[in-house]
């Protein structure tokens, strides 16, 4: 929901003549909107790409959703498919032909006009295997393309080889083809808008666009003076004269900032961040309105192992399920709600988030915590007995050690993997736990796959078809298996994920995910820890927020960051 966040540079707010302009609907109609002022975010991670071909990261894509375009996303009101750079759209051929509509006089912050040539060369580009875009598993459907045509300068066409249940939202970013051409035709694609790039290289179709970048310290986006968008008054938006990331530490770097009043939003992760806010409030040193408990969020923690990693001894343990239960087994979920969130969460046992209520089911194997049940697992598979360490070993004499990580800065994870690495040493498991960098932790993943186990996390959503790209057997997410060997229950889920995204009628549907979300449960390629509680807290100073009753989890603090404003 946070993909439509944009730049304007020159604001001269007042109704605007603009052709077909996207119309957002701010959250409260008695609120004044101001325009000017810095909306400050924060990040734990620098970017590692402005390039929407490479990007897999949040610490990237949270910044490219800020100046690049989608055609169609979730109304955050209703939850519906609506329009973005489409301003319309047909079905028609039983639902295998999508014809969408543009908008006239969209312009790139270049000046050059936003057309059907751009929409279909950013689909070629995102479904080119040799680009590998995290958008590819967008374009086709059981190995078969989606094929995007230019049907005129401000119509393009899709055509679908058979129903496709989220036809309607297409998330995938758009690049200026006038841009990105060149570099695409030699090859180069990849290498274009690097961290180091000259940010006035950078063009913007969205509401804000790259103004600065200083590795380690922050990134500032200006508004974005061509951007297609306008209130309902028809005031040109954003409101915002710029959206500045601070990049710190960790989450409690984040919140001393946020204490201080130098960070506009924040989302408490524990009993104590929440008592720290209330009490600095309380105090009157912050003029600030936190909502405790507010919802579960969308965002799912697991802990996987790596199938194909180079060490053969590791990798034939890891791709052994009763492994696998056995770590599950030493996930003490109810220390992790406690310590690590401070009570306030609960335990996710599969991959669809709780709050998405109309696939999420909650009738799935739950290995619960159980030290003596691990023992007796890893005693099956033939650790029977400890060295002189304490270490458990095989017959051969081999020890039961990993290496562990998850993402330096992340409070709640660090806290989460200390858990279980506690509890997996006290039965005699060697795990080796390091925090590391998140960007280095998502090259490992990614690219080198030297690591042994990883405590990482997805951002979560309401359509389980948009996770394909984990779940398929080709999938660039399939994190702890990149084949090509591939055991039955990954066929099963590539075939569930395929037949999910295939059919239409809703029960239906429901039941493929439910059967997906049991598969996962069981077979515990990725093992799930806790759901934190979402507890959401903002500066009093900024406009254009849900009140408490409208704010979910799914959606976040404001329906959109073009309305958003800085009260004077």
């Amino acid at each position: 929901m946070k993909r439509f966040i944009w730049i304007l540079a020159v604001l001269a707010l007042g109704a605007i003549s603009m052709a077909q302009p996207k119309v957002f609907k701010g959250p409260n109609p008695n609120e004044t909107p101001v325009i000017g002022g810095d909306f400050r975010d924060w990040s734990t991670a620098d970017p590692k790409t402005f390039n929407p071909f490479v990007a897999k990261e949040t610490s990237s894509t949270s910044v490219i959703d800020l100046f690049l375009p989608t055609l169609t996303g979730y109304n955050p009101y209703t939850l519906e498919p609506e329009g973005n750079l489409a301003k319309s759209w047909e079905v028609k051929n039983n639902g295998l032909t999508i014809v969408f509509h543009l908008r006239e006089g969209a312009k790139w912050s270049d000046g050059e006009p936003i057309t059907a040539d751009d929409v279909v060369f950013s689909a070629k580009v995102h479904s080119d295997p040799d680009v590998g875009s995290n958008s590819i598993k967008s374009f086709e459907l059981d190995g078969s393309p989606i094929v995007w045509t230019k049907i005129d300068d401000y119509t393009v066409q899709a055509d679908f080889p058979k129903p496709y249940a989220p036809a309607l939202i297409q998330g995938w970013y758009i690049v200026p083809k006038h841009v990105f051409e060149k570099a695409y035709e030699e090859g180069k694609v990849t290498e274009m808008w690097g961290v180091g790039s000259d940010p006035a290289e950078i063009v913007s179709g969205g509401p804000f666009m790259l103004d600065t970048y200083v590795q380690g310290e922050r990134i500032i986006l200006k508004r974005n003076p061509n951007f297609w968008g306008v209130d309902e008054k028809g005031n040109k938006l954003p409101y915002l004269d710029r959206y500045i990331f601070t990049i710190v530490a960790d989450t409690n770097a984040a919140l001393a900032k946020f204490l201080a009043g130098e960070l506009d939003l924040y989302s408490a992760r524990d009993a104590d961040q929440i008592a720290q806010i209330l009490d600095r409030i309380d105090s009157g040193k912050l003029d600030a309105t936190i909502y405790p408990n507010a919802d579960v969020t969308t965002g799912t923690n697991f802990i996987f192992f790596n199938w194909n990693d180079k060490d053969e001894w590791k990798a034939k343990l890891f791709r052994n399920k009763k492994f696998r239960q056995a770590m599950a087994h030493l996930m003490d979920k109810d220390s992790m709600i406690e310590l690590a969130l401070g009570g306030l969460g609960k335990p996710q046992w599969s991959p669809i988030s709780i709050p998405v209520k109309q696939f999420f089911t909650d009738d799935v194997v739950k290995y619960e915590y159980n030290p003596k049940k691990a023992a007796e697992l890893l005693a099956e598979i033939g650790f029977r007995s400890k060295n002189a360490d304490g270490v458990l070993v095989d017959a051969s004499g081999h020890p039961l050690s990993f290496n562990f990580a998850t993402n330096q800065g992340n409070n709640v994870r660090e806290k989460i993997a200390q858990i279980f690495t506690e509890d997996a040493k006290a039965i005699g498991v060697d795990v080796k736990y390091a925090p590391i960098n998140f960007n280095e932790l998502v090259r490992q993943i990614l690219n080198t796959r030297d690591f042994d186990a990883i405590l990482i996390g997805l951002t979560g959503g309401i359509e389980p078809a948009f996770s394909r790209n984990v779940w398929e057997l080709d999938g660039p997410l399939h994190m702890w298996n990149y084949g090509p060997d591939f055991q039955s229950f990954e066929i099963l889920i590539d075939k569930l994920m395929k037949e999910g995204a295939t059919t239409l009628e809703q029960s239906k549907r429901r039941d493929i995910y439910v059967r997906f979300q049991q598969v996962v449960a069981e077979n515990l390629p990725l093992a799930y820890t806790v759901a934190p509680a979402y507890n959401p807290a903002r500066l009093n100073k900024v406009g254009g927020l849900f009140s408490k009753d409208q704010i979910t989890s799914i959606v976040g603090q404001y329906p959109y960051v073009e309305t958003v404003f800085i009260k004077k």
